[in-house]
């Protein structure tokens, strides 16, 4: 018996809620209410972000000789880089923009430039440095910048 007066009881309600149906004024007030906006209306200033710091170069580059057109052997040291005695450099084109390890000059992509040779069981840890192509002397002239 108290299952159907239970029973009863959810029917007579749902049956009260369709038929007395809520205040109007609460449905418009819902519906017309301000939305809340997720958006930021200003961009931050171009002064609020950070310069980005560029790499100091090198303590010691060193190019020993020139391989092949295409290859240099490198010394190159530095106390966050490690030292590499006879790194072999190969000729390729800028991926990204950088600055030349030995004069300081702005790298654009595109550009001719020397980078340490990687392969998957060898990356360096200065894989992402460049030498500018026309900063290397053709002749057998040994270059040393401190």
């Amino acid at each position: 018996m108290m299952t159907r007066l239970v029973e009863e009881d959810i029917v007579t309600r749902a049956l009260l809620a369709v038929l007395v149906p809520t205040p109007i004024e609460s449905i418009k007030k819902a519906q017309y209410d301000p939305k809340k906006k997720f958006r930021k209306t200003k961009r931050p200033r171009p002064e609020a972000f950070e310069p980005v710091a560029v790499e100091s170069p090198p303590a010691h580059v060193c190019i020993l000789e020139q391989l092949s057109s295409k290859t240099l052997s490198v010394c190159w040291s530095d106390p966050r880089s490690g030292h590499y005695a006879d790194q072999v450099w190969r000729f390729g084109l800028a991926r990204m923009d950088s600055f030349c390890v030995l004069t300081g000059m702005p790298i654009r992509r595109g550009d001719a430039v020397f980078r340490p040779r990687a392969c998957e069981s060898h990356f360096p840890a200065n894989c992402d440095r460049m030498i500018l192509a026309s900063a290397v002397p053709s002749g057998p002239a040994m270059i040393k910048f401190d």
